[in-house]
């Protein structure tokens, strides 16, 4: 596909799994903002191969539609979530992620819901956050998305190895959603950091 129809293709293709799958969203509601803009922007932009997703939930199963086509990979500790995984789920702890992949093996990883919900513990956050610089690319983006700060982001040093990624269609960093005190943080891994 040429480079300048990505865009309106994946923002086609977001208005109908959305309209298929998702419930009714105010727009700039967490999932309003995933799902209408940070998926199509990561497809049309970046059009990356390999995909991992953190943390699954019933109504997250259409995900697996966005990246039709390409090596999505999920986890989630819970068992039970493995029908919502795409073909390649792990069921597992995050912070065991690095059993499964060597270094440099994401070009895109999302972790969204999981900080506060399941990945509580600082030594574990700490794991997880190491392993996710890891095996993202160089030049890899990682989208990250919370509701809050159970430990001052400030103290992971995983994402100290990160760098900030200015996300263009929401205008920085980082973006607080209207509803609730859910936010994104957009980061990149330089080549520099292999």
């Amino acid at each position: 596909m040429f480079t300048f129809l990505r865009a309106p293709y994946y923002q086609l293709i977001a208005t109908r799994l959305i309209k298929k799958h998702a419930y009714k969203r105010k727009a700039f509601e967490d999932r309003d903002v995933l799902e209408r803009i940070i998926f199509p922007y990561i497809l049309a932009k970046f059009n990356p191969k390999k995909i991992l997703d953190i943390g699954r939930e019933d109504y997250q199963e259409f995900y697996n539609e966005f990246f039709r086509g390409r090596e999505l990979w999920t986890i989630d500790i819970d068992p039970g979530k493995l029908e919502f995984g795409s073909l390649h789920h792990i069921t597992d702890d995050v912070s065991n992620i690095k059993k499964y992949f060597s270094n440099n093996s994401f070009d895109f990883i999302l972790m969204n819901g999981v900080f506060g919900w399941g990945l509580n513990q600082r030594e574990q956050i700490n794991k997880t956050f190491d392993a996710i610089h890891d095996i993202l690319k160089p030049d890899g983006i990682f989208v990250f998305g919370f509701n809050d700060d159970i430990i001052p982001l400030k103290e992971i040093e995983g994402l100290k190895k990160l760098s900030p990624f200015d996300f263009k269609p929401l205008s920085g960093c980082s973006f607080n959603c209207l509803n609730g005190n859910h936010k994104y943080k957009f980061y990149t891994k330089q080549a520099r950091n292999t």
